[in-house]
């Protein structure tokens, strides 16, 4: 039978990702597993063809990175009093690529997420980051109806 030791959930910080919280945190501690927070906003990849400055977008982005750490460091402080996670993590780039990989580098045994979330327009027409993490995931993915 499959141990589940390590329990990553990706947030977005919208309502869905509170609801698929008290899942986790109810797995987590029902199997006693350590439970990984993680946050992953879009890369430069993102703006393609905009003529941007370099120097500017670097420092936007930095800024951008600082808020989504303050915002996850938030997200815990104001919905898991009492169960704090084993580690939390922002990623700049892609979301699904970021979540893979850091499930690969942790050795999770399981991806649990929403549904449904904060998704751009291009991702609502090319398929969910759910259906997406189902698809490629190095291990088991709950999703949480959202």
């Amino acid at each position: 039978m499959a141990k589940i030791s390590r329990i990553l959930l990706p947030v977005d910080f919208t309502e869905c990702s509170v609801a698929t919280l008290d899942h986790a945190r109810l797995l987590a501690e029902t199997f006693k597993a350590d439970l990984y927070l993680f946050y992953a906003m879009p890369g430069p990849e993102q703006y393609k063809g905009l003529a941007l400055e370099t120097d500017w977008f670097s420092t936007y982005h930095r800024q951008l990175k600082h808020e989504a750490e303050l915002a996850l460091d938030n997200f815990v402080a104001r919905h898991m009093q009492g169960f704090e996670p084993v580690d939390k993590a922002t990623r700049v780039g892609d979301v699904v690529e970021e979540v893979i990989s850091y499930a690969k580098k942790k050795k999770i045994d399981l991806i649990i997420t929403a549904s449904h979330g904060c998704q751009r327009a291009e991702r609502q027409v090319y398929g969910s980051i759910a259906e997406s993490l189902c698809s490629k995931a190095c291990c088991p993915v709950m999703i949480i109806h959202s």
